[in-house]
Formats: structure tokens, sequence, C-alpha cells
């Protein structure tokens, strides 16, 4: 197997003779936009090798949109949560396609890609997160089209994505956290506000707990079902991930809320009789359905600004537990365990803000330890 090389204006292109198909007709393949003859030479020889080792792939000349929508249906449709699927086809349809969709695979490059980037963060203002999320959509399905061999291989991971910028955590003092607790005692959705602060359970997983879920004899919540609101309404899912499905200590006093909550509900459901739509939710509505947060949110924005503590979001409580508890020292381990990380690097990385006071509390801790021997061998 063999390469031909030629020169056309200004750039090199190479023909590689493939022998005769069944018809006896010649077969080819021509390559061509090369720099320099070097350059040619160089991707003839690779591509010879592919051919040698039965690795080489035909590029699909299929368009973007069409691997982006195949890879949505085939694939997309059964593996993802609903509501990460209705999301990759927003991004997909509101962004991608307009923009690359109608460029055919193979020549797709990276400096296409890298400019649609630019075009969302500069001309349209969005966040780099959310520009983040496009490439997330893109890489997992040109990843797929390798695998389904479309293409030899992924263009998107030759694509830088735009860079984070640490966001500054806003959470409570303990003392914040109880004049909160104190004012909503006894008010509607007192019990989801303290299990965010108590637990640093997620939003999802506290309305989608069941009281079998709850095993008060033995001081602890286990995490097995999150509700989330999607096109198709409120469902009830699975954790995200392995590691959110987990079993979380509770306190005594939180314990005693729960069977105090729980009293109440009973009262609830006997007062309403059939009316009363039993999901075995520990955070309901009166009439049993499950909690929209959208309401929740709207409520909790409200207690906010009577209770006069600091204006911090929702998901801010989980933060608010979890520094609370690494500056209480408890270990970075049991504070990942809890909220559910995959990697105790992954919270320390979220909670670095904390991570030197703790150096300081440990240093300070040393320091005691050594003069407490001194001033023993001293006596």
């Amino acid at each position: 197997m063999k390469g031909y090389f030629r020169k056309r204006g200004d750039k090199w292109s190479f023909t590689i003779d493939l022998g005769r198909d069944a018809n006896n007709k010649r077969k080819q393949k021509t390559q061509s936009g090369f720099k320099t003859k070097k350059e040619a030479q160089h991707a003839c020889n690779k591509l010879i090798n592919e051919l040698m080792k039965g690795e080489y792939v035909e590029p699909s000349q299929k368009t973007v949109e069409e691997i982006l929508l195949e890879f949505m249906t085939t694939h997309g449709k059964h593996a993802f949560r609903q509501k990460t699927y209705e999301t990759h086809m927003y991004i997909i349809q509101k962004h991608i396609i307009p923009s690359l969709g109608h460029v055919k695979v193979p020549k797709l490059t990276p400096a296409m890609v890298q400019g649609f980037y630019l075009q969302k963060l500069q001309d349209e203002n969005y966040s780099a997160e959310y520009v983040r999320t496009m490439h997330a959509v893109l890489r997992k399905a040109f990843n797929k089209a390798v695998k389904w061999q479309y293409i030899n291989k992924s263009i998107i991971e030759l694509v830088d994505p735009p860079r984070l910028e640490a966001k500054e955590i806003r959470t409570w003092t303990l003392e914040d956290a109880t004049t909160f607790l104190e004012y909503v005692k006894g008010k509607r959705f007192y019990i989801v506000f303290l299990l965010a602060i108590y637990t640093g359970m997620r939003q999802g997983e506290i309305l989608g707990l069941r009281w079998k879920d709850c095993h008060l004899k033995d001081g602890n919540i286990s995490v097995t079902q999150t509700l989330s609101r999607t096109a198709k309404g409120l469902i009830f899912q699975e954790p995200k991930t392995r590691g959110s499905k987990r079993l979380i200590s509770i306190p005594k006093h939180v314990t005693e809320e729960l069977k105090q909550h729980k009293k109440e509900q009973n009262e609830q459901k006997i007062l309403l009789g059939p009316a009363y739509e039993d999901y075995n939710l520990v955070a309901c509505i009166e009439t049993g359905k499950p909690i929209d947060a959208r309401n929740l949110i709207r409520y909790y924005k409200r207690m906010i600004k009577e209770s006069g503590v600091p204006d911090i979001r929702f998901h801010d409580l989980r933060h608010t537990h979890a520094t609370i508890m690494l500056q209480l020292g408890e270990h970075p381990k049991v504070v990942s365990e809890r909220l559910g990380h995959s990697k105790t690097n992954v919270t320390l990385d979220i909670y670095s803000h904390v991570v030197p006071d703790m150096q300081k509390s440990a240093a300070d801790k040393f320091e005691q330890a050594m003069r407490s021997v001194n001033n023993n061998n001293i006596v």
C-alpha cells in the first residue's frame, strides 16, 4: 500500500490506492489541505498504518444535528434521568443546533467549537458554567459517535471548555441557623428547614423522603429517592449518583421533632379521611401530595425576610451544614459521606474556605499538646 502526493495551489494532498472492488473498479482514498508535503506524508503514513491494522473508520457524512439527535434518541432517552434528558435536549435544540447543527461531522473543527463557546460567553453573556454544560453534551455525543464508529476520534477532546471562576459560598453562622429555626418552628415547612440544616440533604432529597426511610429508633435516615420537577410534572426517582444513596445519622433533637411531625400528620390524615393522598412522605402539603419546590422557595424567602437572617439560597443550607461541621472539627470524610459526595477531595474543594481555620485550629492543638508534655517534664 503506497501513497501518491500532489501539490494543488499552495496545498498538498495524497492518494492511496486501495486495489479494486467487487466490480473491478479501482478504489482510492484521497485527503487534501496540508500546508507542506511533510504534513501530507505524515498523515498518509498514519492512514496506511490504520488501514493495515483494520483500525480505520470512514468518517460519517452525518451532520452535527443528526449525530446529536441520534445520540439522544438511541442512548439518552434510556440512559439519562428525565430532568437530565430534558436539559440536554433544550441545550441541543436551543444552542448547539442553530450554531453547529448544519456542519457535517468530518468538517467540524476544534476552532469552530471554540468559537461557538466564545460566542455564547461574550456575545450572549451565558455563564462559564452553562457553556461547560454545552461542552459536556457535545463530549458525550461525540464519544458515543466514536464507539458507534461514525468517527475515528472526537474533536471535542481537543476543545477547551471555559474555566470556572471560584464561587463564593454564602452560609449562615450557628447563630443565624438557630435564629431562623426558632422563628419558623411551628410554621409551614418547618420540618424541611430543620432537615436541611441538620443533615445537609439536598432539597429534592428532603421533598422525596418517606417515613419508611426514617429509622427513628436507630437515629438515622436513608436517602433512597428524590423529588424532581420535569416537563411531565413532579416525579420521584433514584438519587443522581450511587454516592447520593446514603445513610445519615440524626441527633436526638431531630428524631423528637420528626416524631412530633408524624403525630401531627396522622391527625391531619384522620381529619381529611379519603381526601388525604398518602405518598408516605415526611414533607408534604396538607392533602398529602408532594411539595412543589417553587412554593417552598417562595415561602423560604419570606421567612428569611421576616426572621432577619442573611439572605442565602436554599441550597446554601446544605453548605451551612457542611461548613459548621468542619468548623467544629468533624473529619472531612464524615462530612463527605453525609453530603453524598463521591470523594472526600470534592468536599475539600468546595469548602476550601474552611480549611485555613482548620489548619489554625490544628496548629494550636499541636502547640498545646507539646506545651503540656514540656510542663509535665519540668514538674
